[in-house]
């Protein structure tokens, strides 16, 4: 569990751009040590928590629920009509499209390069 909840501070603190140095600053410990709490190296209190969501300018439960949530299983049919084999034949399908489309294009500009 403590891993989880490491890695879901981890995630929060690097979408907000803040350090680990930071963080660590204001909570008066260690780089080292604030860096073995996102790891799940050891154990994580509520106080911990509490304070590390005040600096991220969260809420706890937004951290917390990591733990929480339980899994949600997929339908077995798609809404589609489709299954997902035919799902990834056509996204295959779209990204040859793309990169033929690419190379046309480059190879147009790269004709007209060369006879300036």
């Amino acid at each position: 569990m403590n891993a989880i909840l490491g890695a879901r501070i981890r995630s929060i603190r690097e979408a907000k751009a803040i350090t680990q140095e930071q963080i660590a600053e204001k909570l008066n410990w260690s780089r080292q040590k604030y860096a073995r709490l996102e790891k799940g190296l050891i154990d994580i209190s509520y106080a911990s928590i509490s304070a590390i969501a005040q600096i991220l300018g969260t809420e706890i439960n937004e951290i917390t629920s990591a733990v929480s949530n339980e899994k949600v299983e997929e339908p077995i049919y798609r809404g589609n009509g489709r299954n997902n084999q035919e799902d990834m034949f056509l996204f295959i399908n779209e990204m040859i499209d793309t990169f033929y489309a690419h190379r046309r294009l480059y190879n147009s500009v790269r004709q007209v390069d060369g006879n300036e």
